[in-house]
């Protein structure tokens, strides 16, 4: 009986502006990753991120390779995965260079702190999580960050900023 699905040989390539609509409705945490020392500090926002594994603590971040932050990551071997909460909404702003800031610039709005590798901590975010980088791959635009856990901050009771549909929200619960 001939196979319903063709081999994945014969499949067209998807187009890229379809790719992205259809994701616009896959509801992201919006995080700020930080990387570096003053007053060479980079960060970028992004929904790229997600657990990895609980032993040993992991995380893994996405992060576009023409990001000012990329090749930080890469020299100082960590970065600091920052879980934003509604009130942050301008700082992810910010943080997605909509106002032209670059570098160490975007650090004047937020309260910061080092935890133990050095990378920026946003003091309040719902959660932070200090890594050292344990691996990097490369793939397409993006390097996929795993990042061992070393140290990590938790605000408990506050409401996490998702991303959906090309805007910032709250999730509700069901």
């Amino acid at each position: 009986m001939p196979s319903a699905t063709p081999p994945l040989s014969e499949t067209s390539p998807l187009d890229a502006a379809a790719f992205r609509a259809a994701m616009r409705s896959v509801p992201g945490t919006v995080s700020i990753v930080t990387t570096g020392r003053a007053p060479n500090r980079h960060g970028l926002t992004l929904t790229a991120g997600c657990s990895l594994s609980a032993a040993p603590p992991s995380v893994l971040v996405c992060v576009n390779r023409s990001a000012g932050a990329h090749d930080t990551i890469l020299s100082s071997g960590s970065f600091c995965w920052n879980i934003l909460g509604v009130e942050h909404r301008d700082l992810a702003l910010k943080f997605s260079g909509q106002d032209g800031s670059k570098g160490d610039i975007r650090f004047g709005d937020g309260l910061w702190c080092d935890l133990k590798t050095g990378a920026p901590s946003l003091v309040g975010a719902v959660c932070s999580f200090d890594c050292r980088v344990v691996n990097a791959y490369s793939d397409s635009s993006h390097t996929i960050f795993t990042g061992e856990v070393v140290a990590q901050t938790t605000r408990a009771g506050c409401e996490s900023l998702v991303y959906i549909d090309g805007c910032f929200a709250a999730p509700k619960a069901v």
